[in-house]
């Protein structure tokens, strides 16, 4: 049986280094697969991992062993598609309380991505689909990369560079705050990332365009379930829908490697609703003795202490509460990206005289909103951006590629 990814030695060991000063966690005999840490100051137990697990498991030997007694336990995160019996004997007792809804593909009901696609869509969004790829491919050099297995430290290190700056620019476009931004977060997923790739309980699956990432997703892999865990794409190729793409090839990639379920996890995010075929509840697990009153004070509290979080964020208050947070400390915003609107047309090359004009890289930030405007325009009017050049004639930009000539000037 597959060991659950979140209480691997390696996952154990990181998050324990960076979040619990390297204590060692507490094992007991009477809950199989899981290991906890006593909580900062409240008299109960939490599986170690808190918040930054996507599917926690486990398997009760109550029955057989009574090291629970006198003791709360909290288990976050488990998902209803994952088969979970209740305690087995009379003393021990479980409380269950409903947190998030969760999105999944159930990939072993199908027998390949086109049929999985004809299930959920109809012909016009499979063409779009389709198009979105072809039009990416005719416009960059791209490559497709799931690195499960093995990663080397020097591309380890580029992709996850990357996606911090991809990260850092997206939320900056949106005005939100972004968690996994935090120092000392970005520093465990590091840390965590590489280990766990090469030991094939994670992947990052990459899209590179002219060898650069503009689309990275980081995922669990429990066995043969692939757990979405962040991911990130370059908005200056917004129009060609990397998102979307970077779905369509991961399910591929999950179809020819055996992968049955593909979870999007929990998240109110329409991309997920779109994409999967069933849903499903997380629980938080709260055990505890029922011949303990110290135990049973404690789980009647969390029940409700939980269960008011859950009302709260079903009301919107924890979105209006992380807007207020994020106004009055800013902590962890990103850089202001702020961009401007650019125009672009295509011209006819022979009126311009290119040699007399400032050549420039594109790639550079100060260029970024005419950057995002050209390869708008490009969707629709594809040329291949690695033989482009462009030239800068004061606020104006012209770009020369293999069949088109463009303007990139200011939109009044």
């Amino acid at each position: 049986m597959p060991k659950n990814p979140f209480v691997t030695e390696t996952f154990i060991e990181t998050w324990s280094h960076h979040f619990n000063d390297s204590n060692q966690p507490k094992n007991f005999k009477f809950v199989d697969d899981i290991v906890f840490v006593k909580h900062g100051f409240l008299p109960y137990f939490i599986n170690i991992g808190k918040n930054l697990t996507n599917g926690i498991t486990y398997n009760l030997q109550d029955d057989v062993h009574d090291d629970f007694k006198g003791k709360t336990f909290l288990i976050r995160d488990l998902p209803t598609y994952q088969n979970l019996h209740d305690p087995k004997g009379k003393r021990l007792k479980l409380k269950k309380v409903s947190q998030y809804e969760g999105y999944i593909t159930q990939v072993e009901n199908y027998g390949s991505l086109e049929n999985y696609l004809k299930t959920i869509y109809k012909s016009n969004t499979r063409s779009k689909l389709r198009r979105n790829v072809s039009r990416l491919e005719a416009c960059f050099e791209v490559d497709y990369k799931m690195y499960f297995g093995h990663i080397s430290e020097p591309d380890f290190k580029e992709v996850f560079d990357a996606f911090y700056a991809l990260l850092e620019k997206r939320y900056s476009d949106k005005g939100e705050p972004c968690g996994e931004l935090e120092p000392t977060i970005w520093s465990y997923y590091m840390d965590l990332a590489y280990k766990m790739i090469n030991e094939k309980t994670a992947s990052l699956f990459v899209i590179y365009c002219d060898q650069k990432p503009i689309g990275i997703t980081f995922s669990y892999h429990f066995g043969d379930i692939l757990i979405e865990a962040l991911t990130v794409f370059d908005i200056d190729f917004y129009r060609f829908n990397i998102g979307h793409t970077t779905i369509l090839k991961m399910l591929e990639w999950s179809f020819e490697n055996g992968v049955k379920i593909f979870d999007y996890t929990q998240g109110d995010f329409d991309y997920k609703k779109r994409w999967s075929d069933s849903t499903y509840d997380t629980y938080y697990h709260i055990l505890y003795d029922s011949k303990s009153l110290k135990s049973i004070m404690m789980a009647r509290f969390l029940k409700s202490y939980f269960s008011l979080k859950r009302f709260l964020r079903d009301k919107k208050f924890n979105e209006k509460y992380h807007h207020f947070k994020h106004k009055l400390f800013p902590k962890y915003s990103a850089k202001d990206q702020a961009q401007q609107s650019f125009a672009v047309d295509i011209i006819a090359d022979n009126k311009i005289d290119f040699e007399s004009l400032e050549s420039i890289d594109l790639d550079l930030d100060q260029f970024s909103s005419e950057r995002r405007a050209l390869y708008d325009f490009l969707y629709m009017n594809p040329d291949r951006v690695n033989s482009m050049k462009v030239y800068k004639d004061g606020n104006i930009l012209y770009a020369k590629g293999d069949n088109q000539a463009f303007k990139i000037s200011i939109n009044d």
